[in-house]
């Protein structure tokens, strides 16, 4: 695809942005067990994440472009594009069939895709950072790949140069460490993040006519079939623990003190390290041609090795997923491949440990564009044989290498798992992953790919004790720059492992003003707590969305998770489920929180952490404990 003509500097881009409809607020509905959302009696409205993609298409068409709105979905998606003209975007497509219905992410990209293709020529597709109600995060990563388009996301504010070479985008990608400036040459494809700008709204009184929005079929895009969806659900099940709670009464310095009674009494090491004493790595295939040629996946000529995209950055998921991938590979026959930046390179930077974590091999990448990661993980695989396996974090670059690589082998991708297993009692052979599906649920995901292809939160994996190993061998993968992306320094050091390695966690809600925190760090300091924030804190800005826990975000299993000034709905608390003691602090006697928490005390936040704080340090508590 090429970018359509400019005419002079300053002029506006022929726009697309790729929307969708989902229920309402936090209720998500639930899934049927052949993956399908059941939507019945729910509200619907635009995913408020692509809300942000509507806007920015707009701004960045201005008067002189043109901006198209794009939906696939039910009749009733056609909703969302007519708010998305009333807006300001010109005008819309709403791809509507009926066997599209449960289409995975995959298939919905190769049909959005196809549709942008008949657009014509376009210079920018934007996309929400993800969807709520799904939390893949793959789909604009797919389209871009499917196009042949360089792709940046999650994006904060945006400005386009026009030169003699072309439109070039400006912005700053919103990693999980901080910010990072990035230039894109267009046309591309960009996730745009919750603030980026003001999302798109308008009432359903100003929204145009139906007849407005131009619809079509699987026939008016020229495909006489839908796109097969390799992934499936298999089954949806409860995902918050059941607790008992407490609600305490009585003068609050007595609450207080009994709260901290009753965390004692109940402390015992965080599910992440209960799991690890337990659960060593396993010896798997030795590397190198014989190591090689003896593993060999029972469904044909096919390596049961297990690849796993290493960060370098964190070592903590990388250990655990490394770990993961080590079991798995134990079942399959296979070898763990690590697919490693430079940085790693040599014993004393990593990649001693990471064979001591699981990695029969090491790849170091000499570069770190995605998308020409995902293209060398594609030709290894054409020359080696495919793997059983590919794994990668829930990290936004990581996502798009595997959302591309799943393009690339046309495989389904499992996205943003909390969990991992091998088979079923019907098919040994399947990877079945677990994954937050909203209304505090769980689903069991599976593809029938020949490559299985997913992301993991890794936080909800356990450390592995180490094995012994040696230095593993260590082989080169080239991977050159993308010149159509230029990055620049990040603003700060990613620290991104250590909210969900913590034993201690206060996660804080719109009931805590951030004028306010400073007042929280004596208290983060006795107990060595990271911090940690609902939904609606990250949404408004208040603190980095890395920081955000619930089932669109992180999942962790601190010993003891402070819950101060939030409500508790099911979609925040499924997200510290795992969570030794949960300790509730709010004002308002009929929140969520003191449903769903062990103990819960009903007062304004800012009369209990000083008592907090002054009770642990007369009991000269050590850091990190209770």
């Amino acid at each position: 695809m090429t970018a359509s003509p400019d005419g002079p500097p300053g002029s506006g881009l022929r726009t697309v942005a790729l929307v969708k409809q989902v229920p309402r607020g936090d209720d998500f509905g639930t899934l049927t067990t052949d993956g399908r959302l059941r939507r019945e009696g729910l509200d619907t409205e635009m995913n408020p994440w692509c809300r942000r993609a509507v806007a920015q298409a707009v701004a960045l068409s201005g008067p002189r472009g043109r901006s198209t709105a794009v939906t696939m979905g039910p009749p009733s998606a056609a909703a969302v594009l007519r708010e998305a003209m009333a807006c300001g975007v010109d005008d819309a497509v709403h791809v509507s069939d009926p066997a599209l219905a449960g289409a995975d992410c995959l298939a919905t990209a190769k049909v959005l895709a196809s549709t942008v293709r008949g657009l014509g020529a376009v210079d920018l597709v934007t996309v929400g950072r993800a969807s709520v109600d799904g939390n893949t995060a793959a789909v604009g990563a797919m389209v871009a790949e499917l196009l042949g388009l360089p792709f940046a996301g999650p994006v904060l504010g945006m400005t386009v140069e026009h030169g003699s070479g072309g439109a070039v985008l400006h912005t700053t990608v919103q990693e999980e460490g901080g910010g990072r400036p990035v230039s894109v040459v267009l046309p591309a494809v960009v996730a745009v993040a919750e603030r980026s700008c003001d999302p798109a709204k308008a009432p359903a009184g100003t929204w145009p006519a139906a007849s407005r929005v131009t619809t079509v079929d699987l026939a008016g895009l020229g495909s006489s079939a839908a796109p097969p969806s390799p992934t499936r659900v298999t089954a949806v099940r409860d995902a918050v623990r059941k607790r008992v709670p407490l609600v305490l009464d009585g003068p609050l310095h007595e609450q207080v003190a009994r709260a901290l009674e009753l965390c004692e009494e109940a402390a015992r090491p965080s599910p992440a390290a209960a799991l690890a004493a337990v659960a060593p790595v396993p010896p798997t295939r030795t590397g190198g041609p014989a190591g090689r040629d003896a593993a060999r996946h029972r469904d044909g000529n096919r390596s049961g090795d297990v690849v796993v995209l290493a960060d370098g950055a964190d070592p903590g998921g990388d250990r655990a997923l490394l770990g993961e991938a080590a079991v798995l590979a134990a079942s399959t026959g296979g070898r763990v491949v690590a697919v490693a930046p430079a940085t790693v390179s040599g014993a004393a930077t990593g990649t001693a440990r990471f064979a001591a974590w699981g990695a029969d091999e090491v790849l170091v990448m000499d570069g770190g564009a995605p998308r020409n990661v995902a293209a060398a993980l594609a030709e290894r695989c054409a020359s080696d044989g495919m793997p059983w396996a590919v794994l990668g974090s829930a990290r936004s670059a990581q996502r798009e290498v595997l959302a591309r690589l799943a393009v690339r082998l046309d495989a389904g991708l499992l996205s943003d798992l909390t969990g991992l297993a091998l088979g079923t009692r019907r098919d040994p052979a399947l990877l079945v992953g677990t994954k937050p599906s909203g209304n505090a649920s769980v689903a069991e995901v599976v593809t029938d790919s020949a490559v299985r292809i997913a992301t993991v939160r890794t936080g909800c994996l356990p450390l592995r004790t180490p094995r012994d190993a040696g230095e593993p061998p260590v082989h080169r993968l080239a991977v050159g720059p993308d010149p159509a992306v230029r990055l620049g320094d990040p603003d700060g050091p990613a620290d991104y492992d250590a909210l969900e390695r913590a034993e201690v966690v206060i996660g804080v809600g719109r009931g805590v003003d951030p004028g306010h925190y400073a007042e929280l760090l004596p208290l983060r300091r006795l107990l060595g707590a990271e911090i940690a924030a609902t939904r609606k804190v990250t949404d408004a800005g208040w603190l980095p969305h890395a920081l955000q826990v619930g089932v669109t975000a992180r999942d962790i299993a601190p010993r003891l998770y402070l819950a101060l000034g939030l409500s508790g709905k099911a979609n925040h608390m499924s997200g510290v489920g795992r969570a030794g003691t949960v300790l509730a602090v709010n004002s308002d006697p009929a929140a969520p929180v003191f449903t769903a928490c062990d103990i819960g005390i009903v007062a304004d936040w800012r009369q209990v952490v000083p008592l907090l704080t002054a009770e642990l340090g007369r009991r000269g508590a050590p850091a990190g404990t209770p």
